[in-house]
């Protein structure tokens, strides 16, 4: 009993060997988990800087196709060159373009985009990283004065797609879309 009594008395306080060792294999467990979880945040970081800059496009394009003036280029917007939703004719009336047409993509309605809003063909190589592209869903009769509705959608990587369902897909990349109308002049 003496002796028992003298060993407890002359311990030090210290971690012995075992409680070390788990210590350590916790701390490279958590350590190992954490770790892990790196390469998630990464790409979900990626993700949002992609569409954060997408939804800005959006923006440039809506403020693109209201603010350029219907006797300017031809029916094309200035900064993008995506046809406009009203024009002036002979007469200098404003009506609706009659290029347009309803549900469809076309070299009209489309363009891609550089990382620095941009308007690059399809025809290079890289191409471009995204694609900007307006679709109008309705369309009024001729000589009836009344709004047209339009889709902005943004989508990246850029496909030069010739179909709605094709721009939204989310192949191997990502896409925002907003709806806007234009008031009847």
């Amino acid at each position: 009993m003496f002796f028992a009594k003298k060993i407890f008395e002359n311990h030090s306080g210290g971690f012995s060997l075992v409680e070390v060792v788990l210590a350590l294999g916790i701390m490279s467990f958590c350590l190992m988990a954490l770790i892990g979880l790196l390469p998630v945040g990464i790409r979900s970081n990626q993700i949002s800087a992609e569409e954060i800059h997408a939804v800005n496009l959006l923006t440039i394009m809506e403020a693109d196709l209201r603010n350029t003036h219907q006797l300017a280029n031809g029916g094309k917007s200035l900064l993008l060159g995506l046809a406009l939703p009203y024009i002036t004719n002979a007469a200098g009336q404003s009506i609706c373009n009659p290029a347009l047409s309803t549900n469809s993509v076309s070299a009209a309605n489309s363009t891609g985009l550089e990382e620095n809003e941009t308007p690059v063909t399809y025809s290079g190589i890289p191409r471009p990283r995204y694609q900007a592209s307006v679709i109008y869903s309705t369309l009024p009769a001729a000589g009836n004065p009344a709004p047209i509705q339009a889709r902005l959608i943004v989508n990246w990587p850029a496909t030069n797609a010739s179909s709605p369902r094709d721009l939204t897909s989310g192949f191997g990349g990502g896409f925002v879309e907003t709806t806007v109308t234009f008031p009847a002049p």
